[in-house]
């Protein structure tokens, strides 16, 4: 979900990642081959099994860069000199504009493939939970410091702010999926900035 430089030479490794993560981004995880991803990036073989062994392995590791991605980019937002609820839609913001620029199809990774891997003994099944369950105790902690500041909502606890932005970020990109409307995620860029500022009083 990063823009990079093109005109730099790159890894086997790096080529087919990137390629990875377009490719499941597009096709999910059952469509996307270990022989489409040869021919997309010109990579032999040997050296897909050389750098992951499986295909499972390889999609781990898309799994982890995707939330890697997502942790560092909801802390630079985090560390700007903002209140809380405009780092937190400025965050969005970024997403949105990402999800855009791709055609539509860099959204939610992980909940994309929560909807094809179902099975709770599949390894898969784990990561995915756990890169959820780190977004969110990343997202809390940056709620309970807002709070502690003063520019987050103390009528609701951090838990279900946090699940409430996790509904309204997830809900965003299925609608913008369908409807291909960009104007639908600057709406709900402000509702985050609602969601969890403090309330007005009298």
């Amino acid at each position: 979900m990063t823009a990079t430089d093109s005109s730099q030479p790159v890894s086997h490794r790096e080529a087919l990642l990137r390629a990875g993560m377009a490719e499941i981004f597009a096709n999910g995880y059952h469509g996307t081959t270990v022989d489409g991803l040869l021919k997309a990036t010109g990579v032999p073989k040997g050296s897909f099994y050389h750098h992951f062994g499986s295909k499972e392995a390889f999609t781990e590791t898309i799994l982890n860069r995707y939330g890697g991605f997502h942790g560092d980019r909801l802390t630079s937002w985090a560390e700007r000199d903002l209140p809380t609820p405009a780092a937190l839609s400025g965050y969005f913001r970024e997403l949105a504009r990402i999800f855009v620029e791709s055609g539509y199809r860099h959204g939610d990774l992980a909940g994309k493939l929560a909807t094809e891997i179902v099975d709770p003994t599949d390894p898969l099944h784990h990561q995915i939970a756990a890169i959820v369950r780190q977004w969110r105790v990343q997202l809390e902690s940056i709620l309970r410091v807002g709070q502690r500041r003063g520019d987050v909502r103390t009528d609701r606890d951090v838990h279900a702010l946090s699940a409430g932005l996790h509904a309204l970020i997830d809900g965003a990109f299925v609608v913008a999926l369908s409807t291909r409307d960009a104007d639908s995620l600057e709406s709900v860029a402000t509702a985050i900035e609602h969601l969890v500022a403090v309330r007005a009083t009298g």
